[in-house]
């Protein structure tokens, strides 16, 4: 079954606090963190949220430390990729068809387009 990266809004907010710090967060912490955000959670709503991120890849744990496994862009790319899976048939043509509604572009935003998909091409 493919991995889905949609985030619930509490989901987001755990990722936030992940983000920002460089190294593995204890869990008694991130759940200080969340209150003095405003998040009145129990232990057992943070774990809950800590092991559906763990499901989807996003999140690592180990004893009673979490981790961003990946991070926002690796995120945003995998969400990305999904979309264009699930509604585009994996194919970039469909996503512009779609994108641009069948009508013509405007010569910069070919321009651009174009410079793209040759910086794209030479990596």
């Amino acid at each position: 079954m493919k991995k889905q990266y949609n985030l619930t809004k509490a989901e987001q907010e755990v990722m936030e606090v992940l983000w920002e710090s460089a190294v593995p967060v204890h869990t008694g912490e991130l759940l200080e963190q969340m209150r003095v955000k405003g998040r009145e959670w129990k232990r057992q709503t943070l774990n809950t949220l800590l092991f559906r991120l763990d499901e989807k890849g996003i999140v690592s744990r180990k004893h009673a430390y979490v981790e961003a496994a990946l991070n926002r862009e690796e995120l945003l790319q995998k969400r990305t990729q999904n979309i264009l899976d699930d509604f585009y048939d994996g194919k970039i043509g469909n996503f512009f068809a779609a994108l641009t509604g069948n009508t013509h572009l405007k010569k910069e935003e070919a321009d651009i387009l174009n410079d793209l998909i040759e910086q794209l091409k030479n990596q």
